[in-house]
């Protein structure tokens, strides 16, 4: 399993998914854990060189309009949840285009919620 962990450590409003590591590491040991920068792209796991799309992914990252830990298994859950929505970079934006490509079938999405103290208003 691959586990891609968004966000940058030095910024309050950001860090959100990357305080979760300690706690994946228990969840999920064994996984390929990756603190990644999706402003390059993301990168779906590789599938042992077979040319599949991704079925074992789990991508982490902080969120607003949650106030707590909160898994989504469905992309298009960040549509019909407005108030939801991934800060500055679409992420969901470059998964849904990923999936359309057939390069991912199957994921899930951990969204750690914005400390309140650092939201935007």
């Amino acid at each position: 399993m691959k586990i891609s962990v968004l966000g940058n450590p030095d910024l309050k409003e950001d860090n959100a998914g990357i305080k979760l590591i300690p706690s994946l590491k228990k969840k999920y040991p064994g996984a390929e854990i990756k603190i990644e920068d999706p402003s390059g792209g993301l990168e779906p796991p590789n599938q042992s060189g077979s040319g599949q799309a991704a079925e074992d992914w789990l991508i982490v990252d902080a969120c607003e309009g949650i106030d707590k830990v909160t898994e989504f298994e469905d992309l298009d859950k960040f549509e019909s949840l407005r108030r939801v929505s991934v800060h500055d970079y679409e992420v969901i934006t470059e998964l849904k285009l990923l999936k359309k490509l057939g390069k991912i079938n199957k994921l899930k999405i951990i969204a750690a919620p914005i400390p309140k103290s650092v939201r935007r208003k």
